[in-house]
């Protein structure tokens, strides 16, 4: 038996990585460490029993290029005589459509991938081919993005989300060039790994190197942070998980909130952590400038906001920080019209047709009575726009409409989420707030319409 295929072995055997008669799904993009992969578990599969299948996805990021991998992947699949799958993403499209970088696009659409094919055939786990170098490169660049404790931790050889195995990250790139050259196995040459415009592959080939002259066993040495801090992390994991299920919440606008007075009793050391976590179920690249804005808000006053994203942003409100969209996705303006109700920025409003006045009002500011008589022909329900303005019922001014949001004591986040009723471009109702003293019922009222807001449940 080849020594690295001992090692193989002994490393799955060590870190429970797979047992007999498993499934295993391999990610293989064609270049050579997958391939190498690919050999090692061919040898490997009849001594454990194991069945074993690829997984291709094709990113479309290098035109024709691309298409040879997946037909070369394809073709050595056939002649190991192993199922073959492949997935092709638009990592382009998508990494406009979140503001990610391409690199994060085309991680999370891969391991989408991986996990739909692993569900769809049933395979246990999902192998890659990360080994020690690339951990070793990793470290150093959690290091440099400002990542923390868990991005000391390096890759996992297993993830439990998705089932992912990582059985070659005993292995360097050298022992795996070495094993490749003896076996002649062919492997693809990925053009783009070669750019230095990628801050890992210009760790790989301009700071590394000079490392290693340094000190020869850098990589190792890295391994071992890696290993040693793998401890720390999930036991800092149980404390994040711990801690957001007691400091976020849910409201029902579907925003995320954050109780920053919770987090501030919690040592300094958790919070990078928790924030990354949370940018993490938000979608949101976990940047270092991200974690670091959303640690200056938890020290700024009410009303202070930062953008996250492209789509989203965090706004301090008092003792709470609130995730929510940066551009609202719902039309700015709706055209209404009486005898009707309309589910706007999570609100139901609703416009009665003219109807008797009634002998006795509501007294609350979720239902309102105007004068029929005094709407104009367009009724229109919007957002607050800035220089808009009213003369609130019982008063004879005008008064701006961030103004009076003020007094109320509104914040900022929400002032958007109010929905506004608009005739013929004079404002009759901020919804379920206060009415136009223009549309009241006085004496002279005929007949009256009833209008009501509600939060949508």
């Amino acid at each position: 038996m080849n020594p690295l295929e001992s090692k193989l072995e002994k490393y799955i055997q060590a870190k429970q990585l797979v047992t007999p008669k498993q499934s295993v799904l391999l990610a293989v993009s064609g270049g050579i460490d997958s391939m190498v992969m690919l050999h090692l578990f061919s040898k490997l599969y009849g001594r454990k029993n194991l069945h074993l299948s690829v997984i291709h996805v094709n990113h479309q990021l290098r035109g024709e290029e691309s298409m040879e991998d997946e037909r070369f992947v394809r073709k050595i699949s056939a002649d190991y005589n192993i199922p073959f799958y492949c997935e092709r993403v638009n990592v382009l499209s998508y990494a406009h459509e979140l503001k990610f970088s391409k690199q994060l696009a085309a991680r999370r659409l891969r391991y989408e991938c991986f996990e739909r094919v692993r569900t769809q055939i049933g395979a246990n786990v999902v192998a890659t081919a990360h080994h020690a170098d690339d951990n070793a490169e990793t470290v150093l660049l959690n290091i440099l993005r400002g990542t923390g404790i868990r991005g000391l931790s390096g890759i996992p050889p297993k993830r439990k989300l998705g089932n992912i195995i990582r059985p070659l990250l005993f292995a360097t790139r050298t022992e795996i060039d070495v094993y490749a050259t003896k076996f002649g196995i062919k492997y693809r040459n990925d053009s783009s790994n070669k750019s230095l415009i990628y801050r890992r592959n210009e760790l790989r080939h301009r700071i590394i190197p000079v490392l290693k002259k340094r000190n020869p066993k850098i990589v190792k040495i890295l391994n071992c942070v890696a290993d040693k801090m793998q401890s720390v992390n999930e036991r800092m994991h149980k404390l994040v998980d711990k801690a957001l299920h007691s400091y976020i919440r849910t409201d029902e606008l579907g925003r995320l909130i954050l109780d920053v007075k919770k987090l501030k009793a919690e040592p300094d050391f958790l919070w990078d952590e928790i924030f990354v976590e949370i940018l993490n179920r938000l979608q949101i690249e976990p940047t270092g400038k991200n974690v670091g804005a959303l640690h200056r808000l938890c020290t700024l006053p009410t009303g202070r906001m930062v953008e996250l994203s492209g789509v989203l942003s965090a706004f301090r409100n008092r003792d709470h920080i609130i995730f929510q969209a940066t551009n609202d996705t719902q039309p700015n303006v709706q055209r209404v019209k009486c005898g009707n109700s309309y589910d706007y920025k999570g609100c139901i409003v609703s416009i009665s047709y003219p109807e008797a006045v009634p002998a006795a009002y509501t007294g609350t500011h979720d239902v309102e009575y105007i004068d029929a008589e005094c709407l104009g022909t367009k009724l229109v329900l919007r957002s607050w726009h800035a220089g808009d303005w009213f003369i609130p019922l019982g008063m004879k001014t005008k008064k701006k409409l961030s103004d009076y949001f003020t007094d109320q004591k509104v914040p900022r986040y929400l002032k958007t989420a109010i929905p506004v009723l608009e005739s013929d471009g004079s404002i009759v109702w901020v919804c379920g707030k206060r009415l136009d003293d223009r549309f009241k019922l006085t004496a002279r009222t005929r007949t009256a319409i009833r209008l009501s807001c509600h939060q949508k449940i």
